[in-house]
Order: structure tokens, then C-alpha cells, then sequence
């Protein structure tokens, strides 16, 4: 009896510390410190990365970021044996907010024409945790597929 007391006591403990959690808000968004408006700067520009892939190829990918957060990015994918298996071009808006980097896929860009992307579809929706920024290197990860993502600046 003694044990299904002390169960019963430390429930209504913790449930009581959880309601007394100060869950109030500011009234408006606070103004951006300089490091974070520049944070989001670093990533304007042009961007290279070449990876290896989980079967043994290699994924290129070559972003520019606007400074009005529009981007293009162009991926290549080879195979083992450095053979190209698929290209893409593809346009979209990001941002840089709280220490993650966010795209929204807006369609594929062919002969020069944007076909566009169904809006509704989650998978045109991606955020990354930011791990490193520097002038001339960035890593973030997909927080959905767990890939880590290595780009260096182009010049």
C-alpha cells in the first residue's frame, strides 16, 4: 500500500510542478541581435558541395541564395562508377530564424521556365538544424532525414 501511496504522491508532484511552469509570452517578437541578422547574411551567395552517397556515388549540389531569399539549386547525382544518373534545377524561398535554415521548394526550373510545385505537399517543406557558419564553409542537418549537409563558398 505503502509503494501505490508514494506512486499516487509523486503523480500529483510532478503534475503540479508542470502546471505551475511560467507559460507566459512576450507581447511581440523581440528585435534581432546583430549576430542573428548576420548569421542569416552568411548564407547569401553561391554554394558547393560534393558528398558521397549512401550506395556509392556522389551527389553535387550548387545553391545561390538571394539576399530577398529566393534560391536555385542544381543537383547531380552519379553512380559508382561516375556515371551522371539524375540532374535537377530547382527554385524555392529560405530563411534563417532561431539557428535553423528552412527551404520551401517552389518548383523545377526547365529550359528556362519554372514548373511549378503542388504548395500543399509537406515534402516541399525542409528545415536544418545550422551546426557551423563561417565566410567560406556551412554545415547544417535535415531535421527529417538526418543528413548532414557540408557547402564551401564560391568565389
Amino acid at each position: 500500500m505503502k509503494i501505490i501511496t508514494t506512486i499516487i504522491i509523486g503523480y500529483l508532484l510532478s503534475t503540479a510542478t508542470a502546471l505551475s511552469k511560467d507559460i507566459r509570452v512576450t507581447e511581440s517578437k523581440p528585435h534581432l541581435s546583430m549576430e542573428k541578422k548576420q548569421l542569416r547574411s552568411a548564407f547569401v551567395g553561391k554554394w558547393t558541395s560534393k558528398q558521397p552517397t549512401k550506395k556509392g556515388g556522389v551527389k553535387e549540389s550548387t545553391i545561390n541564395r538571394s539576399v530577398d531569399s529566393r534560391y536555385i539549386i542544381e543537383h547531380k547525382i552519379f553512380d559508382d562508377k561516375s556515371t551522371l544518373i539524375q540532374e535537377s534545377r530547382e527554385v524555392g524561398i529560405w530563411g534563417v530564424s532561431g539557428g535553423i535554415y528552412f527551404t520551401v521548394f517552389r518548383g523545377w526550373l526547365e529550359n528556362g521556365k519554372v514548373s511549378p510545385s503542388d504548395p500543399t505537399d509537406a515534402y516541399n517543406y525542409d528545415a536544418y538544424k545550422i551546426k557551423h557558419v563561417s565566410p567560406n564553409k556551412l554545415v547544417y542537418k535535415n531535421l527529417s532525414s538526418g543528413n548532414e549537409y557540408i557547402y564551401t563558398k564560391v568565389n
